[in-house]
């Protein structure tokens, strides 16, 4: 039976574009579908942002009733980029504020509550935010403030820019696919026309190797000695440099890892250094211009800490600097940040307190007045000399904290430190162990 013959160059162009282009096209399915599913992603994490954002600023408007305050919210926020249609909600489940269009839809509470916070069926896209209000507790005690839920937030986004960018992600696919297919046709075919079949295997080995394909290996032909040999040497080759590519990229993830961690955290309390730091007040600046509303930088420093390092050494005394993080790190909420700024210094910034400078004053008062307490709380440290026996060391260490209100972004990062740092020093020349608020009348004018 005769079987038909053809060509390597049709050999070639069936057997390997085929195959790329099924790869391809699947391969491009699977991005496009990976794609499309972070567009809709980062649609929704920017709305639940925002409308964080805006139940957390709405807070005060919602409370004392002032409209015109939340008109202004909702007004903003229109502003945002695929923002469709916003209302504010107050306890009684009734519009105070709104601004938009939600999709001439009545009743969008009836979507949308605590327990289904978001909503979408293809045309529409809800979302809700309660609007909390805690009250501060500057007791003594450990019970916790309530939070109660003075409203809610209902925004709608739109789905225009995001289905625009889906469908030129579509175009941009179509054409690099069909380009990748034509280019790989003519490549195929004029590689054909010159190299019989083993050089051709020997060049596709290399060329993959080339790019980084180490597991690719090339068949040996005992037929040919030299073919052989070639090939034997190849395969070594990509053996031995997928081997050497392994550890290289184990020892580049762990001095990656490692210059992170020197880069922006404390070696010794795990705590971000002042590189970090500056980088997130710098952000706290920004966000307290736009949104309208005060931040707070603390300043601490411990007040009996250098007795401890005299009398056992510097071990003794990490030992105590680490326990100080964490009591302080304890007093905070998650947004906020708790930085080592060297020594014995540590910076708490506090973020997105309110819009009104009283109420953001007793925040962040009652923050201070809270680490001051757990930082005065008497030290128990598990502390074992070199060569000796481990022993239990009690020392009881306070803190002196300065601190600065600020909202005004035009303000330098290094004027608020410099402010909390005097307020701090303030604070040791009035007696140590107390907390004392920058030029307080200043910053209300």
């Amino acid at each position: 039976m005769n079987r038909r013959k053809f060509s390597i160059r049709t050999h070639v162009v069936w057997f390997t574009l085929m195959p790329l282009m099924v790869m391809v096209i699947l391969l491009e399915a699977f991005l496009l579908h990976d794609r499309y599913a972070d567009l809709d992603r980062n649609l929704i994490a920017r709305g639940k942002q925002l409308a964080r954002q805006l139940s957390a600023i709405s807070e005060y408007g919602v409370f004392s009733g002032n409209r015109m305050y939340l008109d202004g919210i909702a007004q903003s926020a229109l502003q945002e980029s695929d923002v469709k249609g916003i209302e504010l909600i107050n306890a009684q489940q009734q519009v105070i504020a709104n601004a938009g269009d939600l999709s001439g839809i009545r009743n969008a509470q009836s979507l949308v509550n605590p327990q289904n916070p978001i909503y979408e069926d293809g045309k529409v896209l809800l979302l809700y935010r309660p609007i909390l209000s805690t009250q501060i507790d500057l007791s003594d005690t450990d019970a916790k403030p309530a939070v109660e839920q003075a409203g809610a937030v209902v925004l709608e986004l739109s789905r225009k820019s995001t289905h625009s960018q889906k469908l030129a992600l579509l175009k941009f696919a179509f054409l690099m696919t069909a380009l990748f297919l034509l280019l790989t046709l003519y490549l195929v075919q004029i590689a054909t026309r010159r190299i019989i079949t083993p050089i051709t295997k020997l060049s596709q080995a290399i060329h993959s190797i080339g790019e980084g394909h180490l597991d690719a290996r090339v068949e040996e032909e005992s037929g040919i000695r030299e073919f052989s040999i070639l090939s034997r040497g190849i395969n070594q080759m990509a053996a031995d440099l997928k081997h050497e590519r392994a550890i290289l990229q184990s020892r580049i993830n762990e001095a990656t890892n490692q210059l992170h961690e020197l880069a922006f955290y404390d070696t010794l309390t795990s705590l971000p250094n002042r590189r970090l730091l500056n980088d997130r007040l710098a952000q706290a600046l920004a966000a307290c211009s736009r949104g309208g509303y005060y931040g707070a930088l603390l300043f601490i420093d411990l007040d009996n800490f250098k007795p401890l390092n005299d009398k056992f050494g510097h071990a003794a005394g990490d030992l105590l600097l680490v326990e100080a993080a964490r009591r302080i790190s304890g007093c905070l909420r998650e947004e906020d940040t708790v930085a080592r700024f060297g020594g014995d210094e540590f910076v708490v910034m506090l973020a997105h307190l309110a819009a009104d400078h009283d109420q953001s004053l007793s925040i962040a008062q009652g923050v201070a007045e809270k680490i001051r307490m757990a930082l005065a709380e008497a030290y128990f440290l598990h502390y074992q000399p070199h060569g000796q026996e481990r022993v239990l060391i009690e020392h009881h260490c306070t803190s002196s904290i300065g601190a600065v209100l600020f909202i005004d972004h035009g303000r330098g990062q290094e004027d608020i430190l410099q402010r909390a740092d005097a307020a701090m020093y303030q604070a040791k020349n009035e007696g140590r162990n107390r907390i004392c608020f920058f030029d307080k009348e200043q910053e209300k004018g």
